[in-house]
This record gives C-alpha cells, sequence and structure tokens, in this order.
C-alpha cells in the first residue's frame, strides 16, 4: 500500500502532520511568492476579461503543474525555472472557449468562408504537430517535421489559393508572383520559414507572446470578427501569466499554430490589399531578423542552417540584462518585453498613430531602423564582436 493510500485508511493521522498534507495537495497549492504573483496576474487581467480571465489564470496554474509536458530549465536558453510546455494547449483552450461561448450567444451564426477553414485546419495541423514534440520529445525527427510542414502547408495553400498574393509591392518579387506555380512555392517556403522562425525565437517570457498579441490586436482591430479578437484575448492572458509567472511557456504547440495563424493572416491580408508586405515586415520584425541572422551565422560557423543554439539576441541581451537585475525571471521578462516592445510595440504605435497607411511601402523605413537596432544590439550585447573576432 503506498504511503498516499495509508494517509487516508486511518493509519496515520492527516492532522498535525503538515509533511503527509504537502505531499498530497502541495502541487496544487501557492507559496508566498507565487501566491502574490497569481495575485498580481488577477489585477492585471481582471480589468480587461472579468471572471473568464480569472478562470483561465488558473486553468493555466493547473495545467503549468501537470507532469505531462514538463520541461527542466536546460532545455531553454534562459529559464532557470522547471517550467510546462502546454501554453500553446492553454491558448487553444482559451480560443476555443471564447468562440464557443460567443457562437451560442450569437444572434446569426459565424460563419467561415473556404479560404478560412483551410487556414484553421492548417493551424489545427501545426498545433498538433506541436504538441506531440510538447508531450514526446524527439518523437519525430526534425526532418520529418519540416517535411511534414512543407508538405501540409503546401497543400493548403495549393487548395486555398485566395491566400497567395498576386503583388507583394517589390518588383523583382511581383514578376515572380505573377508565375502561378512559382508563387505557390514562394509562399509555402516563406510560411514554413516564418513558423520555423517563431519557434525559434521562443526563447523569452512575452517575446513571442507579445509579438502574437501586437499581431493579433491589429488584425482584430481592422475585422473586428470574433475569431480575432479571440486569438487577441487568448495571446494577452496567457502573455501575463507567462511574464509574471516565469514557469509557463508557449511550447511547439503555441509556436507552430501561432505562427501558422499569424502567417495565413498575413498572406490574407496582404492578397486582399488591406496591409503592406512593409508594414507586416515590421509587425513580425523579430522573428524574421533573428532566423535570418541564425541561419547566416551557422553556415558562417560551418555548421547545420537549422542546429540549434543560445547564440540569438535574446539569449545575449539576458545575459547583460541578468548582471544588471537580481531576480533571473524579472530578467527573462525584462528581455521578451524590451524585444517585443522596442519592434512589433512600436508598430502598433504607429499603426494607432497613423504614420502611414498600412497598405503603404513606406513601412520599409521602419523596418530598417528596426533592422539596423538589431544589429547594434547583437553588437553591444557581445555577440556581434565574438562573431568577428572567431573569423579574424
Amino acid at each position: 500500500m503506498s504511503e498516499t493510500i495509508r494517509e487516508f485508511d486511518g493509519s496515520a493521522p492527516l492532522l498535525g502532520n503538515p509533511q503527509r498534507w504537502s505531499k498530497i495537495i502541495g502541487p496544487v497549492l501557492l507559496s508566498r511568492v507565487e501566491f502574490a504573483k497569481l495575485l498580481a496576474m488577477i489585477l492585471v487581467v481582471s480589468p480587461f476579461f472579468g471572471l473568464p480571465g480569472i478562470f483561465f489564470l488558473f486553468c493555466m496554474h493547473v495545467l503549468s503543474i501537470l507532469r505531462v509536458g514538463s520541461d527542466s530549465e536546460e532545455k531553454h536558453g534562459i529559464s532557470t525555472l522547471p517550467s510546462s510546455r502546454l501554453g500553446g494547449l492553454a491558448i487553444a483552450i482559451m480560443m476555443f472557449a471564447y468562440v464557443g461561448f460567443t457562437f451560442f450567444g450569437a444572434s446569426e451564426p459565424l460563419v467561415l468562408n473556404y479560404t478560412e477553414r483551410s487556414g484553421w485546419i492548417a493551424v489545427l495541423f501545426m498545433a498538433a504537430l506541436g504538441l506531440s514534440e510538447d508531450l514526446k520529445a524527439d518523437l519525430l525527427s526534425p526532418l520529418v517535421r519540416l517535411a511534414a510542414q512543407f508538405l501540409f502547408m503546401g497543400g493548403i495553400l495549393f487548395i486555398a489559393d485566395a491566400y497567395i498574393p498576386s503583388s507583394l509591392g517589390v518588383p523583382g518579387l511581383d514578376l515572380l508572383m505573377a508565375l502561378p506555380l512559382v508563387s505557390w512555392l514562394l509562399c509555402t517556403v516563406f510560411a514554413v520559414g516564418f513558423i520555423n522562425a517563431f519557434n525559434m525565437a521562443d526563447g523569452a517570457n512575452g517575446l513571442i507572446p507579445g509579438i502574437a498579441f501586437a499581431a493579433f490586436f491589429v488584425f482584430a482591430s481592422e475585422t473586428g470578427r470574433v475569431f480575432e479578437v479571440g486569438y487577441m484575448s487568448a495571446c494577452a492572458i496567457f502573455l501575463v501569466f507567462n511574464v509574471i509567472s516565469g514557469r509557463f511557456f508557449l511550447g511547439d504547440m503555441g509556436s507552430y499554430g501561432l505562427g501558422a495563424a499569424v502567417v495565413l493572416y498575413g498572406l490574407w491580408f496582404v492578397s486582399e490589399g488591406t496591409m503592406s508586405l512593409a508594414f507586416l515586415a515590421c509587425l513580425l520584425a523579430y522573428p524574421c531578423l533573428d532566423l535570418l541572422m541564425s541561419i547566416g551565422r551557422r553556415i558562417s560557423d560551418g555548421r547545420s542552417a537549422f542546429s540549434p543554439d543560445n547564440d540569438h539576441l535574446h539569449n545575449s541581451l539576458f545575459r547583460q540584462i541578468r548582471r544588471r537585475v537580481d531576480s533571473p525571471v524579472l530578467a527573462n521578462s525584462l528581455t521578451g518585453l524590451l524585444i517585443s516592445g522596442f519592434t512589433s510595440g512600436v508598430t502598433v504605435l504607429g499603426y494607432l498613430q497613423a504614420w502611414w497607411s498600412l497598405s503603404s511601402n513606406d513601412w520599409w523605413v521602419l523596418f530598417a531602423v528596426q533592422a539596423v537596432l538589431y544589429l547594434v544590439v547583437y553588437w553591444v550585447t557581445g555577440l556581434g564582436r565574438a562573431l568577428v573576432s572567431n573569423k579574424f
């Protein structure tokens, strides 16, 4: 008979034995620090999302303490806490709950057209692919996952070609986009690359969740539909939990699923002429710049372009902040919020203040500033200097 069962069979009294109580309900209870964090989350979330938001916070707390999907701190470049990779599952639950409740309370049915239904299928497939990795690491090899992404995303873009823009506002690319087979191939490569860029950049609290929230804030503001508002709300609540707790990550399900959703919305808005490629480049600057820099750095070092490392900008920036901040969780969250704030956050500010129209190519000016800022921080934090010294 196990120790836990003996505690309940009367052979050992529970009252007055706090150690036995802690074995039974300890994981559900909160320390003073964790209780203070949860209270802070409630204070931030409740004014915007009310009781449903508080309920979802408790749901995320429960998910974060489950053994399934748990991960050690060694798996993450800058995390110092044992963590859960089920953040993507939490976002999916919140998203479907929001849309479901809205659907049952709507006076008119919520209808998705063929293109949107195809997009949802793609997002669900990518999320399921990521969940398999979250539940059992290395269940599928990186090559198998990449091949599955190419085959499925390519198939979706082939049958739902409304996602493929006829023009990008870039002269050289526009000539290629006029060729149907070439435009399909380019969009497939771009979509798969962006999904993996999202996953690759998910290394600091609030970094990818902050970028996803900014993107869906703009998307929801433009459409006003329940689907985009649902994505935005789920990302916002998760962002608060992720930044304050420091122990609940998106995981591959979250980064793959959100990456697929963001890239398909981006292609759709560009195809419809609502947004320019330049605006989306600003909104999603960090994962794009970080992917290009990472691939270039690895090839320069003679390694595989997709080999993992901890030489991303957020890793180096965290090391600099950690030297000045005692709390590793605070340093981690500051890293993510600073990067997402100075890239996607500044773009949202420009959107709200109407610096340029969403369809304008003048946003390339801001993207150039973001690229220069990336390189400057990359050099100042030491990665750039280390890269140069290794070559000479």
